[in-house]
């Protein structure tokens, strides 16, 4: 199973949020050159629309601060401005702008109340030509307003479904890279669990065989005593015998030695160990020798058949490092083991054997009680090994 990463990798920034910014700039503008037609149609640029138009565009330029932080006050301006430009002879030129702001509250009832002014401007004041398109470019403002907002809505839900994606896409590609190592882990452990059978069926079946005929062909050789041809011919064959022996035992030491792997040993003990909770850390920078593997191995399993039986543990952690000149490993568990150190080791459990195990490789083994039981084992690195 392949993983396509997403354009960009995994540390590229998401797509800024669609703000529409520019397109409200933009009506904004529109709307602003409309009260300026409205102006014109009135045919009369007095004070009152002056300062009209110029209040719309303070009043707009406000909210555009006040409202991601105040939305209560920005609506509260527009409404009074709107009404104020329906209530003030002359004024009613400023309405298609106010009305834009005023469509973006989530209260539907403002929406309404630019057109409203507008009607009222209509029926109160003059020339009736200029009232009737401010109160027609009001509701086109507004109408552009709600469009701006649904684009900005929809632009915002889908960065969310992008940003949303990415995540599951890396997510999934995390997935992905545990399961492909998991695989790999899996197949590697059955490669060397069959070359461990090979290697005990080879012993088992074969060793035991050539053995035999190797005693059988001595008490031949002890019956034809007295005949020197039949003896130096038996004497052959058992020398070919014990070649042949020595060969396969050859053979299942490089199949066992190849089918240690120390990280695939020391899962399989935390698996089969009877403790609950067990984790294990192998980070060995390098392959240690089999006979170093062996030893490690054999150390863990006796601390962990010993926090299972005796400690009652209910977890423990196996640590395995490689350093520039030594292996080490740690064994820990949370069981109650009574007594000290040398106490244990007297009464048995496993501790002097592990010791004198360790120390044939030339390493050190330390026994801790106190915050729960701790072995601990280092051996030499050796180049040559």
């Amino acid at each position: 199973m392949t993983f396509v990463m997403p354009t960009g990798g995994p540390c590229a920034p998401s797509a800024p949020v669609y703000s529409g910014a520019m397109e409200r700039i933009a009506d904004k503008a529109l709307m602003l050159a409309s009260c300026l037609g409205v102006v014109a149609v009135a045919g009369d640029a007095g004070p009152v629309a002056v300062v009209a138009v110029a209040l719309a565009v303070c009043v707009s330029a406000g909210v555009e601060l006040a409202l991601p932080s105040r939305p209560g006050v920005a609506i509260a301006t527009c409404c009074v401005t709107t009404l104020l430009s329906a209530i003030v002879p002359g004024a009613f030129v400023a309405l298609p702008l106010v009305s834009y702001d005023l469509a973006r509250t989530r209260w539907r009832v403002t929406w309404a109340l630019a057109p409203v002014a507008a009607a009222w401007a209509w029926l109160m004041q003059e020339p009736r030509q200029a009232v009737a398109a401010a109160l027609l470019l009001s509701c086109c403002s507004v109408a552009l307003s709600l469009r701006c907002g649904c684009q900005i809505e929809l632009a915002g839900k889908a960065t969310r479904l992008q940003d949303d994606l990415q995540d599951k896409l890396l997510a999934l590609g995390e997935k992905n890279q545990e399961l492909e190592e998991a695989r790999e882990y899996e197949a590697h452990a059955a490669a060397l669990a069959e070359r461990t059978r090979i290697a005990r069926e080879m012993h088992d079946s074969m060793g035991h065989l050539l053995t035999r005929l190797v005693l059988q062909v001595e008490a031949l050789k002890v019956i034809h005593r007295g005949d020197a041809v039949a003896t130096d011919e038996l004497s052959q064959v058992s020398d070919g015998l014990n070649e042949a022996l020595r060969t396969m035992r050859a053979s299942v030491h490089s199949l066992e030695d190849s089918g240690v792997d120390l990280g695939v040993e020391l899962n399989r003990l935390a698996a089969t160990s009877g403790i609950p909770g067990v984790q294990v850390e192998c980070d060995p920078h390098g392959t240690p020798p089999a006979e170093v593997s062996r030893c490690l191995v054999a150390v863990a399993r006796e601390a962990l058949t010993n926090a299972a039986r005796h400690a009652h543990a209910r977890s423990a952690t196996v640590r395995m490092n490689g350093m520039p000149g030594i292996w080490q490993l740690r064994v820990w568990n949370d069981g109650e083991v009574p007594g000290t150190a040398s106490h244990l080791e007297e009464r048995g459990m496993g501790l002097r054997t592990m010791r004198e195990r360790v120390e044939s490789l030339g390493g050190t083994l330390r026994v801790s009680v106190g915050n729960g039981f701790e072995v601990f084992a280092s051996l030499p690195r050796r180049e040559h090994s």
